[in-house]
């Protein structure tokens, strides 16, 4: 049985104050966490050739696992119980789970495979000035070999812990932060939800700084904040995402 969200008081706009302060300190408390993690594991961030090397992986998977928590998974919960009396229903955790939705949502994310690999295409056909493109293209190969390097998995350890670190927490934390907070506040805020989902996957697109992957991220976002507005359940936007997430990790795990 869902429930009904209630409210301590604020306003949207006091929301979106509450929603800034606490990603402005979440922020902070992301920058300490990663300089002890990094004092204390010894990583060699002034040497990129050094840290992509096989012994630092774990260490640069744990790093990431740190920032994202921290950076998307604290504001979320933050803002939840801060502005509402039942922040668990804030964060799209009041509504029934139901199996046959979830197969529909990973049957979603199949269909959706060809027209991420159109838009992919899409992307890269942009006409760009030849100065710029050569910054994406210097950009989009950077990340691709750290992405790689993150997701070496040449283990059945390896596997489950990209699993773990590169595909669920992400999906959850990036999930309760974008579809959860964000969505919700401008829902709540533009009382449109066709605006609220579409300028939230916007901005879900655009922060991963990724050009040639922004359009298919801009589709996963809709969708995702799609499914969330239908459903009113998280989870089920959780499970699309990590499951995008995980297909790109077991398909490293079958080419090694």
């Amino acid at each position: 049985m869902s429930q009904t969200l209630i409210n301590k008081g604020f306003k949207p706009l006091s929301q979106l104050s509450v929603f800034i302060g606490v990603f402005g300190g979440s922020l902070i408390v992301a920058a300490i966490a990663t300089f002890i993690f990094i004092s204390a594991s010894g990583l060699p961030l002034t040497n990129t050739e050094a840290l992509m090397q096989p012994e630092n992986i774990p260490a640069m998977r744990w790093l990431q696992a740190i920032t994202t928590l921290f950076m998307f998974g604290l504001p979320a919960i933050l803002f939840a119980f801060i502005c509402f009396r039942n922040g668990g229903v804030a964060l799209g955790f009041g509504h029934p789970w139901q199996w046959k939705l979830a197969a529909l949502a990973i049957a979603i994310m199949l269909a959706a495979g060809p027209l991420t690999d159109a838009l992919g295409t899409l992307n890269k056909a942009i006409p760009l000035p030849a100065n710029l493109r050569a910054y994406f293209d210097g950009m989009e190969k950077n990340y691709e070999s750290q992405v790689k390097a993150m997701l070496n998995v040449d283990s059945w350890q390896g596997l489950f812990m990209s699993i773990l670190l590169i595909a669920a927490l992400p999906a959850l934390v990036e999930e309760l932060f974008f579809r959860s907070t964000m969505q919700g506040l401008f829902m709540r805020w533009f009382r449109n939800p066709w605006l609220a989902i579409g300028f939230t996957a916007l901005i879900f697109s655009a922060i991963h700084l990724s050009w040639y992957g922004f359009f298919p991220r801009l589709m996963l976002g809709v969708v995702l904040g799609l499914v969330y507005y239908i459903t009113g359940n998280i989870w089920y936007s959780i499970l699309m995402h990590f499951f995008n997430n995980a297909v790109a990790v077991l398909y490293l795990f079958y080419l090694h």
